[in-house]
């Protein structure tokens, strides 16, 4: 018995995953041959998975239609190159998570694709074991990597949409508000976002022996930055939720910070979900670098309506119990 996860069903997988596997796990194409869901797979997959959301999207050698409702299936006719999809349990496989991007490109619209990419190259899983509350993990690929893979395999479907996204994704981010923030701040005024040049996303840096001295640390990683201007932005996560430990170290950073001349900005989840409070922290990051922020497009307000539809919210992309507490805690959008 053999099941391979397709484009959503793929991408529940890895949202909720600690690592990527090692490499020894990755299979050919080949591997499909005479794969069909039946009964016995899905009743498996749903023990062995039971956060990833039904119907499971599944590929298949051929047109043919699954016998169990429970699977939607997806003919795979394409001549991968290399070995593009990787075992994570007895008979079950995934997508790679560059083929499972590009799988996506063909189901979902811009901004939802941007936000997964984005949760895909991000430094965060879901916790299925833990009330969907975030975990931090290394990348599971980045940027370069699915760009790499769309240069392997030419003329793969989806590959246009995708690259499309790939122009508004940014690698590194350590949640999903913040991979948000990012996206509402530097994606062009044409796709609803304000366009400030130059911010940088979870940079590494290295403060003076007085900072480190009040940070009580060698290096300091604001969420978005500006190294020239000194800018710093800060996404402050609902603090009722926050443990002393976590604001005493928050409060740190930000002393630590303005010790070394950086302007820091804090963005907390009720700013971040109002695109006007957003223009506010906009103007202040602009006026911080020198750059002279005016609305240009004529499609702003109406792509930034479709921003802020799609969201940060990651919810609909893995099963887990709802409670108001889970919801502003862990991944999801707080109206």
């Amino acid at each position: 018995m053999r099941i391979f996860l397709f484009g959503i069903s793929s991408f529940s997988y890895w949202l909720t995953a600690q690592m990527r596997p090692a490499d020894s796990n990755a299979v050919s194409a080949r591997a499909l041959k005479s794969c069909v869901p039946n009964r016995a797979a899905i009743e498996y997959l749903e023990a062995l998975f039971p956060w990833i959301p039904q119907p499971y999207h599944v590929l298949v050698p051929s047109h043919i239609k699954s016998s169990v409702p429970e699977a939607v299936t997806h003919v795979s006719i394409f001549s991968y190159r290399g070995k593009p999809f990787v075992r994570i349990g007895d008979g079950v496989f995934a997508s790679c998570p560059e083929l499972c991007f590009v799988q996506l490109a063909t189901m979902l619209p811009l901004y939802e694709l941007v936000k997964a990419g984005n949760a895909l190259c991000g430094a965060f899983f879901i916790d299925p074991d833990a009330d969907g509350l975030l975990g931090g993990r290394a990348p599971i690929t980045s940027k370069r990597r699915i760009e790499a893979f769309l240069r392997r395999n030419p003329g793969l479907r989806g590959a246009k949409a995708g690259r499309s996204a790939l122009r508004f994704m940014v690698d590194g981010a350590a949640s999903p508000p913040e991979a948000f923030l990012w996206s509402v701040l530097s994606t062009s005024q044409r796709h609803g976002g304000f366009a400030i040049p130059g911010l940088v996303m979870n940079k590494r840096i290295r403060p003076s022996k007085k900072a480190r001295r009040i940070a009580r640390r060698e290096t300091l990683v604001p969420d978005l930055s500006h190294s020239v201007s000194r800018l710093a932005i800060e996404y402050d996560s609902n603090s009722e939720h926050l443990e002393a430990a976590q604001i005493t170290r928050d409060s740190s950073k930000r002393l630590a910070l303005e010790a070394d001349g950086y302007k820091v900005i804090t963005v907390t989840t009720r700013q971040l979900a109002d695109s006007a409070a957003m223009r506010d922290v906009a103007g202040q990051a602009a006026k911080r670098i020198g750059y002279r922020m005016r609305i240009r497009s004529k499609n702003f307000d109406q792509s930034q309506r479709a921003l802020y539809a799609a969201g940060w919210s990651l919810d609909s992309y893995h099963w887990r119990p709802k409670s108001k507490e889970t919801r502003t805690a862990g991944c999801g959008l707080v109206p």
